[in-house]
């Protein structure tokens, strides 16, 4: 009996180690967030409010319902309310209940359960009422018609007249970046781009499936304290096979074989961060050494591209005007324009080419940041099938998506290969600056 519980003491012992004695990296993340938001309310929101003349910011989230900004406020419930009174902003949440989460309350000048807001509004007077609906935005969405319907008999018709979309406020709050999100992106980046290369160059033809390369490195986030995104067909995709057909390789279960060219896009979501780029890879064939000629060919006239490219995005030019000045430089270069409009159409634009030596070219210069997403991050996207974000102005600091196709003749293949450059960086007063070594080679596999 002794024996039994000497094992069983040992047993925990193995499980329970001194807490104290530990390192926490939950702590850190939890500091670092608060980090941020504190300097971000600091240094950022008032110039997004007063660079949009909105007196007050009103942001309502409500339990149970998921709000893209509860992560950047650290709170899950509630209203809360910006109020620029010239010297200072104060900061209060309201309405919440007594289990409501506060990631930090000194983040805040008030924490209040529920107040006559009619009260508290007319006590500021506010010329202007910034509230989280728009047409345009994902992000600047979450006020629910309920909670619109209630706001506006709550509030009164003096004040319910003054409020707009602050769907402007909270795109110069996000696009907006202090260095600790820039640092924090960075690193994200940068573990993306080690697990992806790591997983390519590690595959074994004839062994390794899609699903094993996708699996692998999901659990190389976990072990990194990042939990795995479990998105759906951010697998591997093969571009091109010599020995398969289209049929097989879109099976997740399909083993790579030699010949295979091979084009990764994936996302990574880690401490209110996202990220969205490529990698790519080429299994080599008995007597190969590298990419064929082909093939190589079409991969430097998208790298001459990216140069091309780069020059054109500045600070201070709007999304539309960019894309103007990228569409010009490339033309002038000998590239031909093919608008990428996510549509079948596309395909035909591009096929139109046919035989000729000329590349042609489509761009989604799409935001990235506090999301991989480009549908629902907030700020300039140079893209022609988003009209909407054209308007918006390249502000310093701004991480995006550096995302470009260009189509090359393959002359042995009869057909054009699509390749898409996609790296994510940031734009600051000195131009386009990568912040992890960028994607400048098709990776190798030797199959041997």
């Amino acid at each position: 009996m002794r024996k039994v519980k000497i094992i069983i003491i040992l047993l925990i012992s193995c499980f329970v180690q001194p807490v104290c004695a530990q390192y926490s990296q939950s702590k850190a993340n939890h500091e670092l967030l608060n980090l941020i938001r504190s300097e971000k309310f600091r240094l950022i929101l008032p110039g997004a409010m007063r660079d949009n003349n909105v007196d007050m910011w009103i942001h309502a989230m409500r339990r149970g319902d998921h709000d893209a900004f509860n992560i950047d406020f650290g709170v899950d419930m509630g209203f809360v309310i910006f109020t620029d009174h010239g010297d200072r902003i104060e900061k209060v949440v309201v309405g919440i209940e007594c289990c409501a989460k506060i990631a930090d309350e000194s983040l805040y000048d008030a924490i209040m359960g529920n107040i006559d807001l009619a009260k508290y509004i007319s006590e500021r007077d506010p010329k202007k009422i910034a509230i989280n609906m728009s047409s345009l935005l994902t992000h600047g969405d979450g006020l629910s018609h309920t909670n619109y319907v209630e706001l506006v008999k709550e509030i009164g018709d003096k004040y319910a007249n003054r409020l707009v979309s602050s769907e402007n406020v909270i795109t110069d709050f996000r696009v907006r970046r202090i260095q600790p999100e820039i640092r924090t992106f960075a690193n994200i980046c940068e573990l993306q781009r080690q697990v992806m290369e790591t997983a390519l160059t590690n595959i074994v033809p004839g062994t390794t499936t899609i699903n094993d390369v996708y699996w692998w490195s999901e659990d190389q986030l976990l072990k990194n304290g990042i939990a795995a995104s479990y998105y759906g067909g951010r697998t591997p995709r093969v571009l091109h096979s010599e020995v398969s057909k289209p049929s097989e390789y879109k099976s997740y279960d399909y083993k790579f074989q030699p010949g295979d060219l091979i084009s990764w896009d994936w996302e990574v979501v880690h401490l209110n961060m996202g990220t969205d780029y490529k990698r790519n890879v080429y299994i080599l064939r008995d007597g190969e050494t590298e990419v064929p000629a082909s093939v190589q060919h079409a991969w430097e006239r998208g790298l001459k591209a990216r140069e091309i490219i780069r020059n054109e995005i500045v600070v201070g030019h709007t999304a539309g005007e960019t894309m103007k000045a990228v569409v010009a430089a490339l033309e002038k270069a000998g590239y031909v324009y093919t608008p990428f409009e996510d549509t079948p159409r596309d395909l035909e634009i591009i096929d139109a080419l046919k035989g000729d030596k000329k590349s042609g070219f489509s761009v989604d210069f799409h935001c990235v940041g506090n999301t991989g997403n480009s549908e629902v991050a907030v700020g300039p996207a140079f893209a022609p099938f988003r009209p909407y974000r054209s308007h918006f102005k390249i502000q310093p600091n701004h991480l995006f998506s550096f995302e470009y196709m260009v189509h090359t003749y393959v002359p042995e293949w009869g057909k054009r290969i699509s390749i898409n450059f996609e790296d994510n960086h940031i734009v600051t007063q000195n131009g386009v600056e990568w912040l992890y070594p960028p994607n400048k080679k098709i990776l190798l596999v030797n199959h041997k």
